[in-house]
């Protein structure tokens, strides 16, 4: 399976992954800093992350779940997006918050056998400190608002050099920090994908040549590299 740069996660692909919580039910970040943590000592700059929570819910029941999303946020905006595949209902916060952004989307797919989905993002910049209070409190408030104890979690960091580096290097130390088996790659003239797993993280998507739980990804443009790290997979838009 090739992995495009932007990975755009489809509903049959993430049926695979498992939820991911600490023993009291709070969700497990330590896999986005971990990812931060090497980043650091690798001295790149880190200019974005990303932390989703997704969860399927039954069509019958998506009315009572935007009624809920609207309660969240102190001054909701929400918009329709539609589809041959799906009707999104796209929540975001109309108090914008200096330190991150956050957005609920509801999916709600033609194919009516498919299940609806309820996706919340939060997305930070790199100058925000991933070990605040502020951030932990938030998303497990999010999680027990909206989300029930089958909630998936998916992280994604975007890292930059300050230059053209050397990213099979950067891998090969990636893999030796995290100790990651490769079960994929891809290579095209400006950009590479390798998915693999690592035992340290519980939850992965299985795929033919085994499981994955975590993707790593460079591009080079404009003589700088930009490096993208998620778990289970990057997370670019849904």
């Amino acid at each position: 399976m090739k992995i495009l740069w932007t990975c755009l996660l489809s509903l049959t692909i993430l049926a695979g992954v498992h939820p991911q919580e600490t023993a009291k039910g709070h969700i497990d970040l330590s896999p986005l800093l971990e990812l931060a943590a090497f980043v650091e000592d690798e001295q790149l700059d880190i200019s974005e992350y990303k932390i989703v929570l997704k969860e399927s819910i039954k069509t019958a029941n998506v009315e009572e779940m935007k009624q809920q999303i609207s309660g969240v946020f102190p001054n909701v905006k929400m918009r329709e997006e539609d589809s041959n595949l799906a009707r999104k209902y796209i929540f975001t916060n109309g108090q914008k918050n200096s330190s991150f952004n956050e957005t609920f989307t509801v999916i709600v797919p033609k194919d009516k056998t498919v299940s609806s989905n309820v996706v919340y993002s939060l997305t930070a910049g790199g100058t925000e400190r991933l070990t605040p209070d502020k951030i932990k409190q938030q998303i497990n408030e999010i999680k027990s608002r909206i989300f029930s104890k089958n909630v998936t979690l998916y992280t994604c960091l975007k890292a930059e050099a300050g230059g053209i580096i050397d990213d099979v290097l950067i891998y090969q130390k990636f893999k030796k920090a995290l100790n990651i088996t490769t079960i994929e790659a891809a290579t095209e003239e400006s950009w590479t994908s390798r998915s693999g797993y690592t035992p340290r993280w519980s939850q992965a998507i299985p795929l033919p040549n085994g499981a994955m739980n975590v993707q790593f990804a460079t591009r080079t443009l404009g003589g700088r590299t930009t490096i993208t790290i998620g778990t289970p997979i990057i997370t670019a838009e849904y």
